[in-house]
Order: C-alpha cells, then sequence, then structure tokens
C-alpha cells in the first residue's frame, strides 16, 4: 500500500508499511494505523421484494448494493445506517434487525480500505421516490432469491444476503411447521 510516499509529521521518505496497517517512519519515529472503517447497509424489504440500489459511483459503478455507507466519527452504525438512508434516499427506516458483520476491501482513488460491514435489515411501506443520483443510478426490485451473485458489488453485501435468504427459507420452513401444528385431523371411525 503506498498510502503515504512522505512521513507526514516530518517529510522523510522513510516511511514504512508492515503490510497490515501500520505505518512506521524511521527518521521521526512517526506511526499511523490504517485500522478497518465501519461501514453500514441495509436489506430493505418491501413486501416479498427487497430494495437494492445500483451504484452510480465507483468503486463497483453499475453494480447491485445495499443503501448505506461509512460510519462517521462518534456515530453507531444505526445512526450512520440511518443519516445515510435520509441522504441516498430520502425515507426515514423504522425497527432495524441486526444481521451480521463481515470484512470487506473498498478501493478508493488509489486506498485500499479494509471495511467491517455491519448489514441490518428494514421494512418499509412505500418505495422511494427521491433518489441522490451522484449516488445512485436506479432502485432495483427483485425477489431475494433470483438476486444474482455476480451482479452485486462487493462480497460482504453477497454474504449478507446469502444469510438473508437462509433466514428467510427458515422462517417459512418455521411457519409451515406452525400450521402443520394447527390442522386437526379428525379421528378415523
Amino acid at each position: 500500500m503506498e498510502t503515504f510516499r512522505y512521513c507526514p509529521s516530518c517529510g522523510s521518505k522513510e516511511i514504512t508499511f508492515d503490510g497490515m496497517k501500520k505505518f512506521h517512519c524511521r527518521t521521526c519515529s512517526f506511526i499511523y494505523f490504517h485500522n478497518t472503517a465501519a461501514a453500514a447497509g441495509v436489506i430493505l424489504e418491501y413486501g416479498e421484494q427487497i430494495v437494492l440500489i445500483r451504484r452510480n459511483r465507483e468503486p463497483a459503478k453499475g453494480k447491485l448494493d445495499l443503501p448505506g455507507g461509512f460510519v462517521d466519527p462518534d456515530e453507531s452504525a444505526e445512526e450512520a445506517l440511518r443519516r445515510e438512508v435520509r441522504e441516498e434516499l430520502s425515507i426515514d427506516l423504522g425497527a432495524l434487525k441486526y444481521l451480521g458483520s463481515y470484512p470487506n476491501t473498498y478501493e478508493y482513488e488509489g486506498v485500499t480500505y479494509k471495511t467491517c460491514d455491519l448489514l441490518f435489515s428494514s421494512r418499509i411501506d412505500t418505495l422511494p421516490t427521491v433518489v441522490d443520483k451522484t449516488e445512485i443510478e436506479e432502485l432495483v426490485l427483485l425477489h431475494p432469491s433470483i438476486v444474482p451473485d455476480e451482479h452485486i458489488a462487493f462480497e460482504s453485501v453477497r454474504m449478507g444476503l446469502r444469510l438473508f435468504k437462509k433466514r428467510m427459507k427458515l422462517s417459512c420452513i418455521f411457519i409451515l411447521a406452525l400450521l402443520g401444528n394447527l390442522v386437526y385431523t379428525l379421528p378415523s371411525s
């Protein structure tokens, strides 16, 4: 990673990178840790379908993604998600259900960011009608079972969608099992 060619403290060219996250200046002993950034995304459930966005900027321009974004300093993942969705889709989210966290690599303007993406789900009653066109090319409404993996922008989102689909399937099986237990069978005479 060549994020720094010169030490941001003394200007020396004697800055090294440990290959993981630590930059160290041999001249002035400055140390910078390029730690994992937190991001949050949401699977918006609209009836039996989910709302995805088609990215309108790099990285992965034109690929499908979830609404969301990076967590700002002094902000919780939930606060960041609500802020990002308000900015991108002009809607306020109701209850959030935590789905899981997934590692991701986010290449932006020559810098590689390792992220921890926290994914949630939330039900919406109406589709967004106003979107931030600088971020979003279009909204895509699909049944979760037919979302094509190869069209998803990031591995973290693919993993989250797989878990979401698995939980959906388990919920259906559980409901069917409950219904099966509620059916009264007449005794044979």
